[in-house]
């Protein structure tokens, strides 16, 4: 009994990773990587999230990891009209 209840909650959990409540995670990981809607197009997203990449790294001569990139980042992702949830 102990056996199949672990299991159950390990599956659970596994299903919950990738994704939770409606929401949807892309392949890259890290701060760069925000959550946002299952409903998106992701390939449109993916694009999106590659050309507000590349104008944060060309405005900035910084490392891309500083706390600043990121609220850029995110606030040209905000400004396409994306949803964002982490």
């Amino acid at each position: 009994m102990k056996l199949s209840a672990s299991l159950v909650i390990f599956l659970a959990l596994q299903g919950c990773g990738s994704t939770v409540g409606g929401l949807k995670q892309s392949e890259s990981s890290g701060d760069f990587n925000p959550i946002t809607l299952a409903s998106v197009d992701p390939q449109k997203y993916k694009a999106d999230k590659q050309v507000c990449f590349k104008q944060v790294e060309n405005q900035s001569a910084k490392d891309m990891s500083q706390n600043h990139n990121i609220v850029k980042f995110r606030d040209c992702l905000i400004q396409k009209g994306y949803l964002l949830l982490s």
